[in-house]
């Protein structure tokens, strides 16, 4: 099932013209998805950012929860810190010895396993970013 989901994500970024994501197997049995160059709407620091996301172990049924930008010091155009975001907190079991990341605390109010997947979320995750706040 991920990995017709991610074929899904990764065809809809190539039709965008954006790079490809990427899907690493991680120890835990998560999976860490890396979808690069992501353009940010004005209010925002920098123009674009790498977002990162975790799937849990039992994915979908067990649905994905927060997400990471790259680089580290993602700011309001003002310097303001993004609401409920923090520079400190790394992603679990992480291949990337030392990455720096800004965290972003942001949780579904909703998941159908059923219905729910990697482009759905990656799409909550760009509803968080638009607008800046």
């Amino acid at each position: 099932m991920i990995d017709e989901q991610f074929s899904t994500l990764k065809l809809q970024r190539t039709l965008d013209g954006a790079a490809a994501p990427t899907c690493v197997r991680l120890e835990s049995g998560a999976y860490l998805v890396c979808v690069s160059e992501v353009k940010l709407p004005s209010g925002w620091n920098r123009e674009a950012v790498d977002v990162l996301f975790v799937l849990p172990p039992g994915y979908p049924a067990a649905p994905p929860d927060c997400f990471w930008v790259e680089p580290v010091g993602l700011r309001l155009v003002d310097g303001g810190t993004p609401q409920n975001s923090n520079d400190a907190n790394p992603i679990p079991g992480d291949t990337k010895q030392g990455r720096q990341t800004t965290w972003f605390s942001w949780h579904l109010q909703g998941w159908d396993p059923s219905r729910g997947s990697l482009l759905t979320y990656f799409n909550v995750i760009l509803q968080r970013l638009k607008p800046a706040r």
